[in-house]
């Protein structure tokens, strides 16, 4: 059990975060992990240019190896578009 001035001191924390950080408190509150919107767009963008570049190069130089990685990337690329989807529903 924590004590009165142990409760006061988390309570001072608590409004700081809500001060300071609105979105980071409401995500703690609701127990939802905070996610940069900005860094998954470009995490599915690299997947997708990377798949495209390396299809290109395995046509270009008749490579299984650079055509089997870029059917992986797509797949990765696919695989990130649908999680990202699910999260957003």
């Amino acid at each position: 059990m924590l004590s009165h001035h142990d409760r006061r001191e988390l309570e001072k924390i608590e409004r700081w975060f809500e001060a300071s950080d609105p979105e980071l408190a409401a995500a703690l509150r609701e127990g939802r992990p905070t996610r940069s919107r900005r860094f998954l767009t470009t995490l599915l963008v690299t997947f997708d240019v990377t798949a495209g570049v390396l299809l290109v190069a395995g046509l270009a130089t008749a490579s299984p190896a650079l055509t089997l990685c870029a059917l992986l990337a797509a797949a990765g690329g696919v695989t990130a578009h649908l999680v990202r989807g699910h999260h957003r529903r």
